[in-house]
């Protein structure tokens, strides 16, 4: 098994996060897929990557996965889906606790059940439900917080 390579994302890194974004997205369960690609390319490049701290896993020279952080917040975690209980997750979790010590918070779909048991298992505690009318996608969430 390849060992997975953690790194800082550059601007150079945005089309091969998409090829992992956007496919994480479609696996969600229960939650509807309202972008295109070119929708998720484009606010990589112009959100995700400007405003946050990205980090991406490589898995044999393929970029699997990415973490986005900001202010205490977990923005982003997703790994494509065929590189799903590899660690990759974990890795990138672990990486971002490391740099955020005094605590990060985190929204979930609340249809993501392998999601929330994820961060369950790694020490998160739900803090709070809606009914999902202030995200884009209208489905209900959870905030997670840790420690």
């Amino acid at each position: 098994m390849s060992e997975i390579l953690l790194r800082p994302a550059t601007p150079d890194d945005a089309a091969a996060i998409a090829r992992a974004f956007t496919p994480a997205r479609r696996s969600m369960p229960g939650v509807p897929d309202i972008h295109t690609a070119e929708d998720d390319l484009a606010f990589i490049t112009r959100s995700m990557l400007p405003d946050n701290t990205v980090t991406v896993a490589e898995l044999g020279g393929t970029l699997a996965g990415v973490a986005a952080y900001a202010d205490g917040w977990l923005t982003h975690l997703y790994v494509h889906p065929d590189h799903h209980r590899r660690g990759i997750g974990a890795a990138l979790l672990a990486h971002v606790m490391a740099y955020c010590p005094q605590g990060l918070s985190l929204w979930v779909f609340q249809s993501n059940a392998p999601a929330r048991a994820f961060y369950e298992s790694h020490g998160f505690r739900c803090v709070g439900l809606t009914d999902g009318q202030s995200n884009e996608e209208k489905c209900p969430d959870a905030r997670y917080s840790w420690p």
